[in-house]
């Protein structure tokens, strides 16, 4: 999974991201989920993970052979450095592939941003 783009515009980042499928079988998208979770993980720590519901999803589900891209909106947010946004792609068969893509806060912070007034129609 490959992070194209993140856009920010008005209260909302556009996280623009796309995968190139290698093997020649299908993959089923079951979901797509949005979460925030901590960088490291020890055994000593309680692990906090919190799930977030995007505001769009423009390609809700569908199955690609070859490639697949697709743009997730979030609320605007902050999070600490020691923290990572993460999009997880999960697969409908029983023995589904998991695909994970992590977006550090420098990624977020580097975001293109768009004029409130283009996003308006007139």
């Amino acid at each position: 999974m490959r992070l194209n783009n993140i856009y920010a515009a008005g209260d909302y980042f556009f996280i623009d991201f796309s995968i190139e499928n290698k093997t020649h079988i299908r993959f089923d998208i079951d979901e797509i989920r949005v979460k925030l979770a901590d960088k490291k993980v020890s055994k000593a720590t309680n692990s906090q993970v919190i799930e977030l519901t995007p505001a769009m999803v423009l390609e809700p589900g569908k199955s690609f052979k070859r490639g697949y891209r697709n743009v997730i909106v979030v609320k605007k947010m902050t999070f600490p450095n020691d923290k990572v946004l993460t999009i997880e792609m999960t697969e409908k068969q029983i023995s589904g592939r998991n695909i994970s893509l992590h977006i550090d806060y420098e990624d977020v912070l580097a975001a293109d941003s768009f004029d409130q007034s283009l996003l308006e129609e007139e």
